[in-house]
């Protein structure tokens, strides 16, 4: 590529994902509210803690709390950075690394495509499908874990697919291993789930080795091996060392318990003990098979319309298919199996509710990557079954490719920031709502310690800066006990809490739980209050 196509890929990268950024001034959602707030928390100087408790997982004691538990803590360092760097708290100053990152994503996809494209000339087409990326420019500016998983599982792909690995000698071998290592470890530090890409580098290693000639295969895969290891552990040993001390494990408490949950609210059961391997198996062989395949279906789902945006997935697949003697794209498909397996029979109430989303952005690079190849294929089929002269006929379909790409980019960004016109889908309403709520809580005798029992714990906490636990899955017996242990005061209840759908549609007080009114749309009570 050249250093003009570098610059201007770069350029549109970041300035779209700025201008998307326009339509976002809060979080929008809870994975992205956690994050934010992580961040802020870390800078301030309060550490890995947070004020609020959105799972019962770890059995948590009470408040402030260990954060980052259940999600990795990477995109909260990156925003933490940021705040720290430029002295100042706001959700612009978090989100501006997540921006700069974005504009690596055209300038990956465009390098990549080179592996693939017989005529170099259309490299500009990959770039520009990483800067109009469908729905990944909703969260290009968020600070959460798709850019750094989509510019990561970049970065490794660019690493795997132009290593020229044949012909390393041991000590460029060795440096490779340890940039994979670095690398597995981010994606690691990014999402639990980064655990696969470890285990999966380590055998591509091991796997290359076994595919060269070298005097001793042994050796060269032992220090490939040790030096990865190195690597990772330069990443992860301080969050391993954390853990220890808190947990006296490398991993943290309780995220095992979601193998058993077989439906996703009970991701928020208390206590959360009940969820147990006996409780998972009396759920029944048919509840256990209908939500792997529902999860299955979901995520060949946004397989199609999401990462394919529809027309892309044929190409992409041609473009792949093309090198598929290649070790490093059949690597490239086993690790996106494995991936799906992961997300499907492990994970199938997690994954189909966004886990495949964000695990499966780490190999959206090169599926964009491939694109180009993929459309000089089928114009080359064209040309043999319909006379079509490629001179001609590529630039046209490239053209029409990006057309498109930019049309279901501006939808989805409509539809994901403004609601497609409906208000209460706007990007932030929950948010104004929740200052709403924290502005009228002293009228309802609210102290400015009292806890809060919520929906989102993060984004309540952002909105008000009021500590505050969730509304546990179950029925009104556990947010009962949960209440108790945690000492809430209040619980504001809202129509889309379907396991207390009762309770909000008939309002009044019972036993410890007295109604106190309404705000917007929200229903307030509060706990053993007169």
């Amino acid at each position: 590529m050249t250093k003009r196509l570098v610059i201007l890929l770069y350029l549109l990268g970041a300035g779209l994902a700025a201008l998307a950024a326009l339509g976002q001034p809060v979080p929008g959602y809870m994975d992205a509210d956690y994050y934010f707030a992580g961040g802020l928390r870390i800078a301030e100087g309060s550490g890995f803690t947070e004020p609020f408790l959105w799972n019962y997982l770890d059995d948590p004691t009470g408040l402030p709390h260990p954060s980052h538990l259940y999600w990795m803590p990477l995109a909260s360092l990156v925003a933490a950075a940021a705040i720290k760097l430029l002295s100042s708290d706001s959700f612009w100053a978090a989100r501006l690394p997540f921006i700069l990152l974005s504009g690596f994503l055209p300038i990956l996809s465009a390098n990549l495509a080179l592996k693939f494209l017989k005529n170099k000339r259309y490299v500009w087409l990959a770039g520009l499908l990483g800067a109009f990326s469908g729905v990944y420019i909703v969260y290009a500016s968020i600070p959460e874990t798709f850019a750094l998983y989509l510019v990561l599982g970049g970065l490794i792909w660019t690493i795997i697919l132009q290593g020229n690995w044949d012909n390393l000698s041991t000590k460029q071998w060795a440096m490779k291993a340890g940039m994979l290592g670095i690398l597995a470890g981010l994606m690691h530090l990014t999402r639990a789930d980064g655990i696969v890409w470890v285990v999966g580098c380590m055998f591509w290693l091991g796997w290359g080795v076994k595919a060269k000639h070298y005097p001793s295969k042994l050796r060269v895969a032992s220090i490939g091996i040790v030096i990865f290891l190195l690597g990772y552990v330069l990443v992860m040993g301080d969050w391993f060392a954390r853990n220890l001390e808190l947990f006296g494990t490398l991993m943290a408490a309780g995220n095992s318990r979601t193998l058993w949950i077989t439906d996703y609210n009970q991701t928020f059961s208390f206590p959360a003990a009940i969820l147990t391997p006996a409780s998972w198996w009396s759920a029944g062989l048919v509840t256990h098979l209908s939500a792997r395949w529902e999860a299955l279906l979901m995520n060949l789902k946004n397989l199609v319309a999401v990462q394919g945006l529809v027309i892309l997935l044929p190409l992409m697949i041609a473009g792949l298919w093309q090198q598929r003697r290649l070790r490093e794209i059949q690597f490239a498909a086993m690790m996106w199996l494995g991936t799906l397996a992961l997300m499907t029979l492990v994970f199938p109430y997690a994954g189909s509710r966004g886990g495949w989303l964000h695990s499966a952005s780490a190999f959206q690079v090169l599926l964009w990557a491939a694109v180009p190849a993929g459309l000089e294929q089928f114009v080359e089929w064209g040309q043999r079954h319909r006379g079509w002269q490629p001179q001609r006929a590529m630039p046209v379909f490239a053209g029409l490719v990006v057309i498109v790409c930019i049309l279901l980019t501006g939808w989805f960004y409509m539809q994901k920031v403004y609601g497609g016109g409906d208000p209460s889908r706007r990007w932030g309403y929950r948010f104004e709502i929740d200052q709403e709520i924290g502005n009228a809580l002293p009228t309802f005798g609210a102290a400015p310690d009292a806890i809060m029992m919520v929906n989102n714990p993060p984004g309540f906490y952002l909105a008000t800066g009021r500590s505050s636990i969730v509304i546990p899955g179950g029925g009104i017996e556990q947010t009962m006990a949960a209440a108790d242990f945690y000492g809430a005061d209040f619980i504001v209840l809202g129509p889309d809490q379907e396991n207390l759908s009762d309770l909000y549609d008939h309002p009044g007080d019972g036993g410890n739980l007295h109604y106190l009114g309404d705000v917007e749309n929200m229903r307030i009570f509060c706990f053993g209050c007169q």
